[in-house]
């Protein structure tokens, strides 16, 4: 279970306020100066909010990490990619790009990432085939994987389950997308 706090929050553009319960990693992220992406009714879009009042975050066990972390994300769509760095592109984080699943195995290979965030559907070798190869030469543990993917079939959801890695069906739900992916970045997995 995560544990939340309640956080007056203002909106960036209205200047609306409201309560809002988050999560360690968006406490944290508060902390370091940092905005959060919420969904504004007045609005009616996604906008950028900043807590009313300052916010302080101190865990021992848990230091705030001063490098970015390092993502890599795979997919062949480019619309999906412009639309996952937009979101990952707010918090600082190193993200390396793979259009393909070879690709993708290279820079596994030469380099090492915090989270890999991949397509199941692509051209070539699949998402599947992808995760047999980093799960064979042990290139990325399955908790730092997250796949995306529209296929809802039974198959499918026993592969997702059994492979230990976390996942979310597309259309994705930006928000929550990106606090699944701060959550993994924190360490506090959630299924």
């Amino acid at each position: 279970m995560l544990d939340t706090k309640d956080i007056l929050m203002r909106c960036s553009i209205c200047k609306m306020e409201k309560s809002l319960s988050l999560n360690r990693s968006q406490i944290r992220t508060l902390a370091e100066g940092r905005l959060l992406q919420f969904h504004c009714t007045y609005c009616t879009t996604p906008q950028y909010w900043a807590s009313v009042n300052p916010v302080t975050y101190k865990d021992e066990e848990e230091p705030i990490l001063e490098s970015p972390r390092s993502i890599l994300v795979v997919d062949d769509d480019d619309l999906t990619i412009t639309l996952l760095k937009k979101v990952l592109d707010t918090w600082k984080a190193d993200i390396q790009i793979a259009d393909n699943a070879k690709d993708a195995l290279s820079k596994l290979s030469t380099q090492e990432f915090d989270l890999m965030i991949c397509d199941i559907h692509m051209p070539g070798m699949t998402g599947k085939e992808l995760y047999s190869h980093i799960r064979d030469n042990a290139l990325l543990p399955p908790q730092r994987i997250l796949f995306l993917t529209g296929d809802k079939s039974n198959s499918m959801k026993e592969f997702l389950d059994s492979s230990g890695c976390y996942y979310m069906f597309k259309p994705i739900q930006f928000l929550t997308f990106s606090d699944q992916v701060q959550d993994l970045l924190a360490g506090e997995f959630r299924k």
